[in-house]
């Protein structure tokens, strides 16, 4: 919807978020080990995905771990991605849970992924999201100093994941300081995990629908931020490359691609039956689409 629209008709607006985190840093996080050659969930994530958001004419922001770049398939992609229109922001370098890293690890993880991906890329790269959501107010402190424009790790509400932020006096503070925007995950009060597809696919689409009827209640969420994840449409793993039921949980591998874009059609749907999707970056050049 264009800007005259959004400001005539004050609905709230949603951005589209992916993290780009394919089955060989899902092994790592969980300790399994890796037997393939080719990370196939990554290949045919990020392909689905932009099919999936030309379709649905959207731009969304790719939080791109920057160690995928030397892959060459991987780094194609991303390239194509960008040509396509979609924002490139950072995910860190390798991925590894930074509030469990040295403050100069951590530093050299926020620096050095936007430096490559900026390389890469050939644009200026201000978005960031911390693996896991792990962030604390010190790391939070340093992607401002690192030069981000904006980080989407914590959490409106009162809750949030292990090792997550909510969105407090604490970070508005940061905000007001640094000039760091913090575009919030939406709350789940009242729900026991996070309603984003990658456990709404697994959960039904009726958790989706009670999440986002919770989050857009009157103040609404603005913006929204619908998170994917490449499992969210990827193709199953083969067998050889899963590691028991953990493993297709945490892939999603028991769903068809088929299904999975059918219900993300319908959550997309609900999100569009309150919300006006915007671009994450048009989002930060309007000043009327800050959330209040």
């Amino acid at each position: 919807m264009d800007r005259l629209t959004h400001v005539v008709t004050k609905r709230p607006t949603a951005v589209v978020h992916v993290d780009l985190d394919g089955a060989t840093h899902i092994n790592r996080a969980h300790g399994w080990t890796t037997r393939f050659t080719k990370d196939a969930l990554f290949a045919s994530g990020l392909r689905r995905a932009m099919a999936f958001f030309a379709q649905r004419r959207i731009t969304a922001t790719l939080f791109v771990i920057a160690e995928d770049l030397a892959d060459p398939e991987k780094r194609a992609l991303i390239v194509e991605a960008a040509a396509q229109g979609h924002e490139i922001a950072s995910h860190t370098v390798t991925h590894r849970h930074l509030t469990a890293l040295a403050p100069d690890e951590r530093r050299k993880e926020l620096r050095d992924s936007r430096d490559a991906l900026e390389q890469v890329i050939g644009k200026r790269i201000t978005g960031f999201r911390a693996p896991g959501f792990r962030l604390d107010q010190e790391t939070l402190s340093m992607v401002a100093e690192a030069g981000y424009r904006y980080d989407s790790s914590a959490f409106r509400g009162s809750r949030a994941p292990a090792g997550a932020l909510t969105l407090d006096a604490r970070v508005e503070s940061l905000e007001r300081e640094s000039g760091l925007r913090e575009l919030a995950m939406p709350p789940y009060d009242g729900l026991p995990w996070p309603f984003h597809p990658s456990y709404s696919l697994l959960l039904g689409t009726r958790y989706f629908r009670a999440g986002l009827h919770r989050a857009m209640k009157s103040p609404p969420v603005d913006p929204f931020v619908f998170l994917i994840h490449l499992t969210d449409l990827a193709d199953p793993l083969p067998a050889a490359d899963l590691h028991g039921w953990g493993s297709r949980i945490y892939t999603l591998s028991m769903l068809s691609p088929a299904t999975k874009e059918r219900r993300m059609h319908r959550m997309l749907n609900m999100v569009e039956e309150r919300c006006s999707l915007v671009a994450t970056q048009v989002l930060l050049s309007e000043p009327a689409a800050r959330a209040s």
